[in-house]
């Protein structure tokens, strides 16, 4: 009995001494990694969007907000009947059955059933009385201005990030920092605490005041898209902008989409093209050669070229003009758009003088401007040009540009000679509101003197007088200038001219009473069909904006232009 006794004594002192050893490895030792693991079945870590700061116009209009919604997530693992579940989810929540069905009988804790509806169908949600559902309090983005301000402003993803235009280009500013809170749950995976998120975690996103006016905008994307779908063309935009600051105050682009729908109809919507696309100019370009021989004194306004009546063999190519010219002088060879005179014109520059004459504008490289995806030109190295490369690109053909870099090197035509950076975003706010940062102009270099500034200034406006390719352009009480351009389109594949294929466009402004160019535009017409030159297809356009947007723009009617309209 005794040796009985001795020998159970042994065997409950060893069980105690295991015990002791592994109550004090669990509680001492590997305490943490206990808590952990204990914590990992009752509490999770859930990642919601931040507050993204909004974006408004430079008249306080909102262009994109944020919303409070709601997100409904599941714990698969308290879900009963995910059969039931999820017949009766899909009907309130519009979403597949089957697809839910199969997410709700994972083995999991934790998946997203829907994120970001809206409050009242979370309400409905709610009544049906399912276990195992939770509800976080999220935010979705809503753009008043819908598809006007689609491919400017962009879109953000379901995670809250940017991906596309303004939403993109300053995402980081935009989007704050992440929330994340942790919850426990019950056995049945209902939440019965939420520790929120720290205050001094809490940090929202930064506002931001753009340079554009909602409504110049929705007028130049309202007429732009009139004109495309009249002239059953594939696309087009338009950019109107102050040539002095570099502020940009429209930027359409057609065709776009609903950003609130989030509905990816067509890729070409998506893109804003006037800074991601490159095309060939066409005559746009020709002032540009004229502001140049003028600043290197290699001719003078006196100066003419004999047009050969419409058609000159250079180097065995034909170079053909619209109409029969004879003798032109540099101001006419502008104004009626010549391509002989313009070839002959620029015949005694170098190669390389024309390559710097592009890079000096800011043709060559991106302009820099805030917006995602802008490229570089494709202009091919001077070294390889020969005198009929040289003749093609003295009007516009054989190398391609963004419209964004032709109304950039316009400007600098016109403004005094001076290439300014084009801006998008004009201040931004910290989470507490506070202006943190203002933008101002950026005066890259000067590329011609003020001199000859105003003498490319003078030849312009000869081109939207009587008989001038840009006489569409023309807006009565108004000294308008421009240059219009028609260039045919290369097929990428055969790299051969497409016959019927055109960009239509017209870089122009407006003078008001002061004398100075208040407000330049460049609208583009991409493959216009029943008629494509740039006199019946972007002139008219750009007119009848100028028109609708002279007041919000503060254009001063020019009483002597005014005066000569009415024949005094």
């Amino acid at each position: 009995m005794v040796k009985r006794v001795r020998i159970i004594q042994t065997v409950m002192l060893a069980t105690l001494g295991i015990l002791a050893i592994r109550a004090f490895e669990f509680q001492v030792v590997r305490s943490e990694e206990i808590i952990d693991r204990a914590n990992k079945k009752y509490e999770r870590i859930v990642e919601l969007t931040p507050n993204r700061g909004a974006i408004f116009d430079r008249n306080n209009q909102p262009l994109a907000e944020s919303v409070p919604v709601k997100s409904i997530a599941a714990n698969p693992k308290a879900i009963t009947n995910p059969r039931e579940a999820s017949a009766r989810l899909a009907r309130i929540l519009s979403l597949d059955r089957r697809s839910l069905e199969k997410r709700l009988s994972q083995d999991k804790a934790f998946t997203w059933i829907k994120r970001q509806v809206d409050p009242s169908v979370a309400k409905q949600v709610k009544k049906l009385g399912i276990d195992g559902l939770s509800f976080f309090d999220e935010a979705k983005r809503f753009y008043p201005e819908s598809e006007s301000m689609a491919n400017l402003i962009g879109i953000v993803g379901i995670d809250g990030k940017g991906l596309e235009g303004i939403e993109l280009s300053y995402d980081s500013t935009l989007r704050g920092q992440d929330r994340r809170i942790t919850v426990n749950k019950d056995g049945k995976g209902r939440i019965i605490y939420a520790r929120g998120v720290a205050p001094d975690n809490n940090q929202d996103g930064a506002t931001l005041w753009l340079t554009v006016d909602r409504r110049i905008q929705h007028v130049a994307y309202e007429m732009l898209k009139k004109t495309v779908v009249d002239r059953n063309a594939e696309s087009g935009f338009v950019i109107i902008s102050n040539p002095i600051t570099g502020e940009i105050l429209a930027l359409a682009s057609y065709p776009s989409f609903d950003p609130n729908l989030t509905s990816f109809r067509s890729l070409a919507g998506h893109t804003n093209m006037a800074v991601t696309h490159v095309f060939e100019p066409g005559s746009v370009i020709k002032p540009l050669w004229v502001s140049w021989g003028l600043e290197k004194k290699l001719f003078d306004l006196s100066k003419s070229i004999y047009c050969e009546n419409g058609a000159y063999t250079f180097h065995r190519v034909t170079i053909h003009d619209h109409e029969k010219y004879g003798w032109l002088g540099v101001t006419d060879i502008i104004k009626y758009s010549s391509n002989i005179g313009i070839a002959k014109l620029t015949d005694q520059l170098r190669a390389s003088d024309m390559y710097e004459c592009l890079s000096e504008f800011g043709l060559v490289d991106p302009t820099g401007i805030d917006f995602p995806g802008e490229p570089r030109a494709s202009i091919r190295n001077p070294g390889s040009w020969r005198a009929v490369d040289k003749a093609n690109i003295s009007f516009g053909q054989g190398f391609a540009v963004t419209g964004i870099q032709l109304l950039t090197a316009f400007n600098a035509m016109i403004n005094g000679g001076m290439v300014v950076r084009p801006y998008l975003v004009a201040k931004k706010a910290d989470a507490k509101h506070k202006v943190v940062t203002e933008t101002s102009s950026l005066l890259l270099r000067r590329a011609i003197s003020e001199q000859t500034s105003a003498q490319i200034l003078g030849v312009m406006k000869s081109v939207t007088s009587k008989g001038g390719t840009g006489e569409a352009a023309a807006v009565p009480t108004f000294e308008v200038f421009g240059k219009t351009g028609t260039a045919q389109k290369v097929d990428q594949l055969t790299g051969t001219y497409v016959k019927g294929d055109y960009v239509s466009s017209f870089i122009g402004g407006v003078i008001d009473a002061s004398g100075r160019p208040r407000v330049t535009m460049m609208v583009c017409i991409n493959e216009p069909r029943g008629g494509y030159y740039a006199s019946v297809v972007a002139c008219p356009l750009f007119r009848d904006i100028v028109t609708q947007c002279a007041t919000i723009m503060e254009l001063n009617p020019n009483m002597r232009v005014a005066g000569r309209e009415a024949g005094q």
